[in-house]
């Protein structure tokens, strides 16, 4: 069961090169999330990377750059970084945030990227993402080679078993699910998330309003918006 727990991943520097971000990194086979706190006062120094990024703002404040915009971010906004986009960042206030990446081969240089960086959660669209097994509801940024969602289920809800051939990763920032992944069961929480592997049928029972993050590698025809179903 690929349940995990951040304080059970230990705490390292994340990329000294560049930054003063420390953090805890969990990684699947095509994607990885880190969350990652960075002091107020430090500055993420000029680079690029050949994978894609989202970053969804927890607490704090900073002044992003990515490509040719600039904007200060704080709780509830979300960055996407497509694959050679150059980013800096200066921490105005300890910044707390959640970062999910790709992990498969190197993007080339002519790789579709984004056209907008700066999104927040509250003012995009929000709708029912997979209505025919589930009851997760918000709003969902797609990036050339990841997308994310940040969905609320209800309590007492749940999310039908199901598979897809896409990678995903929950992130909870709030509430409570048991978690079912190949006929095995385990509570998942605020204390960490979950990890559903492709193809494997999986499925949850919300205990209590449950709001995640929710990250899947993106296959064409296969969106956050498909699945399959048998139960």
């Amino acid at each position: 069961m690929a349940v995990f727990r951040w304080s059970e991943i230990p705490n390292q520097p994340i990329d000294p090169d560049h930054s003063a971000a420390t953090g805890r990194v969990f990684r699947g086979q095509r994607i990885e999330v880190a969350r990652l706190t960075l002091p107020a006062g430090s500055e993420v120094r000029p680079h690029a990377d050949p994978h894609e990024q989202v970053h969804s703002i927890l607490a704090g404040r900073a002044g992003y750059r990515v490509g040719g915009e600039e904007r200060v971010v704080g709780p509830g906004d979300v960055v996407l970084i497509g694959p050679h986009a150059t980013r800096a960042a200066q921490i105005l206030e300890d910044l707390e945030v959640v970062v999910f990446k790709d992990c498969l081969a190197p993007a080339a240089r002519d790789e579709r990227l984004p056209r907008q960086a700066f999104y927040n959660w509250d003012r995009m669209s929000a709708d029912f993402i997979t209505p025919g097994y589930s009851s997760a509801h918000g709003p969902t940024l797609t990036g050339a080679r990841i997308e994310v969602s940040q969905m609320l289920l209800p309590t007492a809800t749940e999310g039908k078993p199901h598979r897809h051939p896409n990678e995903q990763i929950q992130v909870v920032l709030q509430g409570e699910a048991r978690a079912m992944i190949g006929g095995k069961e385990e509570i998942v929480d605020t204390a960490g998330g979950v990890l559903f592997p492709p193809d494997v049928e999986h499925g949850a029972k919300i205990i209590r309003d449950y709001l995640v993050l929710n990250c899947k590698d993106i296959i064409p025809g296969w969106s956050v918006y498909h699945a399959r179903w048998e139960q």
